[in-house]
């Protein structure tokens, strides 16, 4: 074959859609098994079958060493495997960027010198083709990335938009279970009040009862107490969630918090006969928090040690103390957690099968809110047991402030009674009741009879301010929610009474930190949340002291 002949094969691969015939056309003129042509890729650094050829990856790692040789070197031969095939020599005339290579045992090395003259020709045409090719399908690329982006961004927008309507959804879904739980808490504790209260004055009133009568009452004052407890750590879980806590913290003794904690926790461990442990004297620590929350966890963690024990049990109460941290160990001997419920007994509701069958398990918050609490203290609380039936120990640790030295004894038994203010501690004083619950109004009267005063009666606003005015109390308690005329309207109206110099406590189910706020703007002296517990009514009567008639 001369070199024109071999020109005019070469100008037949101009167009791709016939090149497959013109490489046939060329192996037969050349004797050839096959003709290939490739262009060089330049992002890839790679020999690339040229447009409209079939693409040769099957043919292995010895045609692809092959083909790294054509990037190189003008005139490489080797033999190479194909599958259909098999062995044979390849021989290849490269030249910028392009190559034409031959499959053939038969074919010369003479008929790449007649291929030479025209190929820079072909090389050519064969990059601005493949450059081509690279700019369209990039162009493709674009469009099509360019619309997707589109969708995307439509989607985007459509999904922010969902999720905008879905967040404005639960935020109302939390206020209005806000409101709900705050709503729920007033309606529970009205009517716990008047159950506290009738329950202390039938104890004070059953002057020699017998014995049996006054376990029932124990037990009714302990469970009244108990569903006070749930009502309250199922608002503060609620509250410490939604970082609605503010936490009054401040340099508090150890000791004085489990002390607090041990108040709460005292008649349960006493009904279930428990021995309880601690140390003697209590080492001498001071942390940095809120001593009503810190006791709130220390409550919640010996209630627990005591409800999931069996009656006649161990709670055991120690401290670990370093130079930064202090520790309060709590171990019980009781029923124990499942190992599978240690990574889970703190998260909210959360319970072990057995608990609610053995113990009255509760609602599954009481943990929640002490890691809660803790964590808002900076400090942490941990869970272990070896499993069921093996007791259970927690751990809270919180940072340290300083150690002092003292010489008194600590805590050493259950037994040890508070101090409580003497009987007749109201005695003189002219107490005014309002609250438009009529039970919750009569049992707080006859509580405060009981203590010696004397007590009136009011069920809406209009009545409280008559009553004020031929009372002249020395105290009153307000009912915030009242029918028409509210509390904060009572109160002014009260304040506008001549003479009108008494001590004003507002006395109503909600018990946010908001609420305690608003109540002191208004002017009232105190706050007290129902149910009112009879201790707190003992303890304002002794701050009274005695008055003249």
């Amino acid at each position: 074959m001369n070199e024109a002949a071999a020109s005019a094969l070469l100008q037949a691969f101009a167009d791709p859609q016939h090149r497959s015939a013109a490489a046939d056309a060329l192996a037969d003129a050349l004797g050839a098994r096959r003709v290939l042509v490739y262009v060089r890729d330049p992002e890839l650094d790679a020999m690339l079958p040229a447009p409209g050829l079939p693409k040769t990856v099957a043919a292995g790692a010895g045609w692809r060493e092959f083909l790294r040789r054509c990037l190189s070197e003008p005139r490489p031969a080797a033999r190479v495997t194909f599958p259909d095939l098999g062995e044979v020599t390849a021989q290849a005339c490269c030249q910028d960027g392009a190559c034409i290579v031959v499959l053939g045992d038969e074919v010369p090395a003479s008929a790449l010198d007649v291929l030479a003259p025209a190929f820079p020709l072909l090389a050519a045409l064969l990059r601005a083709q493949h450059a081509l090719a690279t700019e369209r399908a990039e162009a493709d690329l674009a469009r099509e990335s360019a619309a997707r982006a589109g969708e995307l961004a439509r989607a985007l927008d459509a999904a922010r938009s969902a999720a905008g309507e879905l967040n404005l959804q639960l935020r109302r879904e939390h206020e209005r279970k806000d409101e709900f739980l705050a709503i729920l808490a007033h309606e529970l504790r009205n009517p716990l009040s008047p159950l506290l209260a009738s329950v202390e004055v039938l104890r004070r009133t059953r002057t020699g009862a017998d014995p049996a009568s006054l376990r029932q009452l124990d037990v009714m004052t302990r469970q009244l107490h108990q569903l006070t407890r749930l009502v309250d750590d199922l608002l503060d879980v609620s509250r410490v969630s939604r970082g609605m806590v503010d936490l009054r913290r401040e340099p508090v003794d150890l000791q004085e918090v489990l002390e607090d904690a041990l108040e709460v926790a005292r008649p349960l461990i006493e009904a279930r006969t428990h021995v309880l442990q601690m140390p003697q004297p209590w080492p001498d620590v001071v942390v940095n928090g809120d001593r009503l929350r810190l006791a709130q966890v220390f409550a919640n963690l010996l209630t627990n040690a005591a409800k999931y024990t069996e009656p006649g049990g161990r709670i055991t109460v120690s401290l670990v103390d370093d130079e930064s941290r202090v520790s309060v160990v709590i171990r019980d001997t009781g029923m124990g957690i499942p190992q599978d419920m240690l990574q889970r007994v703190f998260d909210l509701f959360a319970q072990a099968p057995m608990a609610s069958v053995r113990a009255n398990g509760g609602l599954g918050i009481g943990l929640t809110l002490v890691r809660r609490l803790v964590e808002l203290h900076g400090g942490q609380v941990s869970a272990y047991s070896r499993g069921e039936g093996e007791g259970s120990t927690f751990t809270v640790s919180l940072p340290r402030v300083r150690r002092r030295t003292r010489s008194a004894v600590g805590l050493v038994s259950v037994a040890a009674a508070s101090t409580a203010p003497p009987a007749g501690s109201g005695q003189g004083l002219r107490v005014l009741v309002v609250d438009d619950n009529v039970d919750a109004a009569q049992s707080l009267a006859a509580l405060l009879e009981c203590h010696g005063a004397q007590a009136r009666i009011a069920h809406d606003g209009p009545q409280a301010v008559e009553a004020a005015r031929t009372l002249d109390p020395h105290l009153v308690f307000l009912d915030i929610v009242l029918p028409g005329m509210d509390g904060y309207e009572t109160l002014r109206r009260l304040r506008q009474v001549d003479d009108f110099r008494a001590h004003v406590v507002a006395l109503t189910g909600f018990a946010s930190e908001t609420d305690r706020q608003r109540s002191s703007d208004a002017g009232f002296d105190a706050h007290l949340v129902k149910p009112l517990a009879p201790e707190a009514v003992e303890s304002l009567l002794a701050r009274m002291g005695p008055l003249p008639a």
